[in-house]
């Protein structure tokens, strides 16, 4: 009697076998929930617009539209949009090799610097920063003003002056002017702003969240789409 008590208190307290049919059920549905969220994600990725920027670091009409209506469009409706920021604009490749800026040779370097940055830092929510606070900087922008932003940014500064003094930053800026080259139609100006990998002079008008709302198919518009 006491050897039939003690396995029936045994059978009591083991737990329930991972094979019932109420934990397998339990546990397809969670795997389904997941999926689910996962396709998603995917899809919301896939609605997002491209935006894409060609512009010049030291060119006053460039850090105006990226200090007002690009920096503007990021805040209120950055999450239906990707940025694609291209610091090239209307520099040329000499027959040595080395760049000739419009704005002189410091736009060449802090155009290089930015291009480092977006390498390392390539989500928008990081590079976009830092683009910004260089820009508070106008024409006075150099390394120790982008030392000074990435240090403030927890970005590794180390990392960016490495880049852009070797041979890294030269190839960056290398694929930024065949990009700005492959532009159809060529770009006459900057900056030059693109929706979708089409020039859109509305966006460059004032008009650029307007741009990518109308561009945007996905769902839950953000609120400033409605205004």
């Amino acid at each position: 009697l006491g050897t039939r008590q003690l396995s029936s208190n045994i059978i009591r307290i083991l737990p329930r076998s991972p094979l019932d049919p109420p934990f397998v059920i339990g546990m397809l549905l969670v795997v389904a929930v997941f999926l689910l969220h996962s396709v998603q994600l995917v899809v919301c990725s896939q609605d997002k617009v491209l935006v894409g920027l060609y512009a010049e670091s030291l060119c006053g009409d460039c850090v105006a539209f990226s200090s007002g209506p690009m920096n503007e469009a990021y805040n209120k409706v950055g999450s239906i949009f990707t940025l694609r920021y291209v610091p090239w604009g209307n520099a040329q490749i000499a027959k040595n090799g080395s760049f000739q800026c419009q704005h002189g040779k410091m736009e060449c370097v802090v155009n290089t610097i930015e291009a480092c940055a977006i390498y390392y830092y390539p989500n928008q929510s990081e590079f976009w920063p830092f683009v910004y606070c260089m820009d508070q900087h106008l024409n006075l922008q150099d390394p120790q003003v982008a030392q000074s932003c990435a240090l403030n940014l927890s970005m590794q500064w180390e990392l960016m002056d490495a880049c852009y003094t070797g041979d890294l930053g030269h190839e960056l800026e290398l694929m930024d002017a065949n990009e700005t080259a492959s532009l159809k139609p060529p770009h006459q100006y900057t900056p030059w702003v693109t929706i979708n990998g089409e020039h859109s002079k509305e966006a460059e008008g004032g008009e650029l969240i307007k741009a990518i709302c109308d561009a945007y198919k996905g769902p839950d518009k953000p609120d400033a789409c409605m205004q």
